[in-house]
């Protein structure tokens, strides 16, 4: 790892780690707030289940949480305090398994608090929190070919080298897998002084990707299949930040994206659906799910 890269990781841990101790979990805009805003109501109403405190203060930007993952392996990169962690965990089911990665201790000390409580709560233990950076899975323990989808939450923009996340998203998944991400992107390449200022960056603004960009990247670390599952304006909500990105336009996007190969995944079968699609694929319509 680079200086650049460690230097980055430093700036968004001590970021994240100030949010969830000192400023009761409250950001500085409205980029990383939107977790909740439409999520479809199953996912709703499991996270209404969820402890205060998860809820509070955990941060996203969108929903990548698929339908029908009965006894998956899902991986969760930045898993944060466990929010979407939970809400898979009860939708894998006893015979799936959630595996949370992140690289804050004060944000996974959250996470892991509750564990015990959950596994109560949904009736199995089916959960693993491990710290570790997400361009790095390996030193985390997960193996190549080892899990079925693997979901993030606005977290990807934070990290220093995407390429290196996104090669690693597709070693470990499973051939035919699914990667479902939420994120948030710009509308142009973002300069350095905003992807390395410490306020920009922790407010997901900083290290944003543009489509252009996502795209290289995508096609040089062997994916093929993407789509864009919904695509909303980011509100932004702080006269002074709006004043340091100097004019850039943010979306807040969620993508869906297959490795290739046959193998777990199958669109009409026991995962990787989206909610919105889930309705027609089950009545046959495949195309418009696998389109």
């Amino acid at each position: 790892m680079s200086n650049r890269e460690q230097e980055i990781h430093e700036k968004v841990k001590r970021y994240y780690s100030e949010l969830t101790n000192l400023k009761g979990g409250e950001l500085a805009s409205a980029v990383c707030s939107c977790a909740s805003a439409g999520i479809p109501e199953p996912v709703k109403r499991i996270v209404a289940e969820l402890p205060d405190e998860i809820v509070m203060r955990y941060y996203g930007c969108g929903s990548p949480i698929p339908d029908r993952m009965e006894g998956c392996t899902v991986l969760d990169l930045g898993c944060g305090t466990g929010r979407d962690v939970y809400v898979v965990s009860k939708l894998v089911g006893e015979n799936g398994r959630v595996i949370g990665v992140d690289m804050n201790d004060d944000q996974l000390a959250v996470a892991e608090k509750y564990r015990e409580e959950m596994a109560q709560k949904w009736g199995f233990s089916n959960v693993t929190f491990k710290k570790g950076f997400i361009e790095d899975l390996a030193s985390a323990g997960i193996g190549d070919a080892s899990v079925d989808v693997v979901i993030s939450n606005c977290v990807i923009n934070l990290s220093p080298d995407k390429k290196r996340v996104f090669s690693e998203i597709r070693r470990v998944l499973k051939d035919g897998g699914v990667l479902y991400f939420s994120d948030i992107f710009a509308d142009r390449k973002v300069p350095d002084e905003i992807n390395t200022h410490p306020l920009l960056l922790g407010e997901c603004l900083g290290g944003s990707m543009s489509y252009d960009e996502f795209r290289v990247i995508m096609e040089e670390t062997g994916w093929e299949e993407l789509t864009v599952v919904s695509s909303h304006e980011t509100p932004i909500d702080n006269a002074e930040i709006e004043k340091l990105i100097n004019g850039i336009r943010y979306t807040s996007d969620t993508v869906r994206a297959v490795k290739p190969g046959s193998g777990s995944s199958c669109c009409c079968g026991s995962f990787a659906v989206p909610y919105e699609q889930a309705s027609a694929c089950c009545a046959g319509a495949s195309d418009a799910c696998c389109g």
